[in-house]
């Protein structure tokens, strides 16, 4: 999963030591590189100074905000991909992070749901466009939904990570198939639930199984 940010570098400014440590810790499984800054102001510095692909950034920040930091970086970048992290939802943060083109806005605690939905914002910023699963069908990471023919089907997040899965992997086995659960183990009546009316968006005899293996499409 994730494959598009195994080379990308990703900028983390967060002024609580704690938080910025655990946080970077994970991230850096998904990333070639994770720079960290405790302020704005060296925030600044690192971008000025090091390739940076992705910002995540705190907005309640010592001197400078983290708006204060969009901003400069906007002037020089529109395109790059940036992410907010906040405890606050007020409204003017909430309506200049629009007006600064923002990927997502995050409001704390990070949790693990939040933490996929962010991986999954920048991966799909990085995408190269549609997948190809093969038989005619594709699946639109960024659009959530999978096309083939004339027809475009709406995707739930799990069907459309799980899809990207078989992409990627060519099979999911059973292992990777209850991770899509994230915090819980899924009943089986909840994974044939699952397969069920995803297998309703895909044309028929698509999405192939074999038992003790895991589901696939095309041969294995």
């Amino acid at each position: 999963m994730y494959d598009y940010l195994r080379d990308k570098r990703l900028l983390f400014v967060e002024d609580e030591p704690d938080v910025l440590n655990n946080i970077a810790s994970l991230l850096k499984e998904f990333f070639a590189k994770i720079h960290t800054a405790v302020s704005a102001e060296e925030g600044w510095r690192i971008y000025k100074e090091e390739p940076v692909d992705a910002l995540l950034v705190d907005i309640e920040l010592p001197g400078m905000n983290g708006i204060g930091l969009i901003k400069k970086i906007r002037k020089e970048s529109k395109e790059l991909p940036i992410v907010v992290i906040s405890a606050y939802t007020r409204t003017d943060y909430l309506l200049e992070s629009v007006e600064l083109g923002l990927d997502k806005y995050i409001v704390k605690p990070l949790t693990t749901r939040k933490l996929y939905e962010l991986l999954e914002c920048l991966n799909a910023d990085f995408s190269p466009g549609w997948l190809e699963l093969g038989e005619g069908v594709a699946l639109d990471e960024a659009a959530g939904k999978v096309h083939y023919g004339s027809t475009a089907q709406e995707l739930t997040r799990k069907e459309c990570r799980f899809l990207a899965m078989l992409y990627h992997r060519r099979i999911v086995d059973y292992d990777n198939l209850y991770a899509l659960w994230e915090d819980e183990v899924p009943t089986e009546n909840a994974v044939r639930s699952f397969i069920k009316h995803l297998r309703k968006k895909l044309p028929p005899g698509f999405l192939k199984n074999r038992s003790g293996v895991g589901y696939y499409v095309g041969s294995v």
